[in-house]
Parts: C-alpha cells; sequence; structure tokens
C-alpha cells in the first residue's frame, strides 16, 4: 500500500522473491524481478540505473543482504546523484539462498563463510556513511510506515529490515 503508483520495482529479493510478488503484482513493463536462483547482487546498481532512466519515477529497490554485499558501493552513487531510490535489505544475517541451495542439491549444512556474524554487518550504518538516510527495522509491525516515510522523502534511502535467517 505504501509504494507509490508510479514506482518502479527491482526485486533481488531471491528467498522471498515469490513473496513480493504476492504482495506487489507485475505492474508495467519496467519492473525489474529476480528468480529464486541465479546471478546474485545485481539488484542495488539497477536500481541505480533504473532511476537514471527513469526519472523522475520512484524506484523501490528489495534486496537480500548478501545480494547487498556484492555491491553495496551502489548506495554511494544513489547519494551522489541524489536518485529516489527507496533500498529495503531483507537481513537475514547471511546468504540464506546458497544454504538452501546446499541443503536441496546436495544435503549438506555445513554453511562455512556464509553467516555475517562476528561482526554481524549495520546495513544502515554503511548506508548513513555513503550518504543516506537510513534505519533498521527488527518489528514486522514498523515496515508499512517506514515504508511511507521512505517513499515520502526525496532522494535515496534505506531500510535495513531484520528476517528469520535460519534455514
Amino acid at each position: 500500500k505504501a509504494l507509490p503508483a508510479d514506482a518502479v520495482v527491482v526485486n533481488e529479493g531471491l528467498t522471498s522473491a515469490r513473496h513480493l510478488t504476492d504482495l506487489v503484482p507485475y505492474r508495467d513493463r519496467y519492473g525489474f524481478h529476480a528468480l529464486a536462483s541465479g546471478g546474485i547482487g545485481w539488484g542495488l546498481p539497477a536500481a541505480v540505473g533504473v532511476a537514471l532512466a527513469q526519472a523522475p519515477r520512484p524506484v523501490c529497490c528489495y534486496a537480500g543482504d548478501g545480494s547487498a554485499m556484492y555491491s553495496i558501493q551502489a548506495l554511494w552513487t544513489a547519494a551522489h546523484h541524489k536518485l529516489p531510490i527507496t533500498f529495503v535489505i531483507a537481513n537475514n544475517g547471511g546468504y540464506r539462498i546458497i544454504k538452501q541451495r546446499l541443503l536441496s542439491f546436495h544435503g549438506n549444512n555445513h554453511f562455512i563463510g556464509m553467516d555475517f556474524a562476528n561482526p554481524a554487518i549495520d546495513f544502515a550504518a554503511l548506508a548513513r556513511a555513503m550518504g543516506l538516510p537510513a534505519e533498521t527495522i527488527a518489528e514486522p509491525d514498523a515496515v508499512p510506515a517506514a515504508l511511507q516515510h521512505a517513499f515520502a522523502t526525496p532522494g535515496p534511502k534505506l531500510l535495513d529490515v531484520v528476517v528469520e535467517g535460519r534455514v
């Protein structure tokens, strides 16, 4: 409900992509949606490109924390150009999609280097360091108001939404 009617959606939420399309139906030919498998890390820079190409339309970029780590510098570019992008990071604390594939294809639950712990990654702090307003959201009930505020605020911003990370 918070998504502006003219917003372009860039969806790289690999482990939750199918749920997002239940909530946000395909609107027009300008949306970009990931499959639940495939390349990782294209969402943030794609959102920058979409915002540049589709100005002044707002862009909502939904990506997992693992995907975001591949191309986090796109936040700086969005801030530098003052692009109308709301980045929503689904923070499950690691590479959940890769863990799921290891379990599905190999029955292997020995996950090496796939958790963002010791230290945990603070995506809101990373975004602020690159010039974006940002906040961490730990309670699902707080998401709608945070989205409404983000879309009402000009320029880029980031919402670090903490989600379940177990496989």
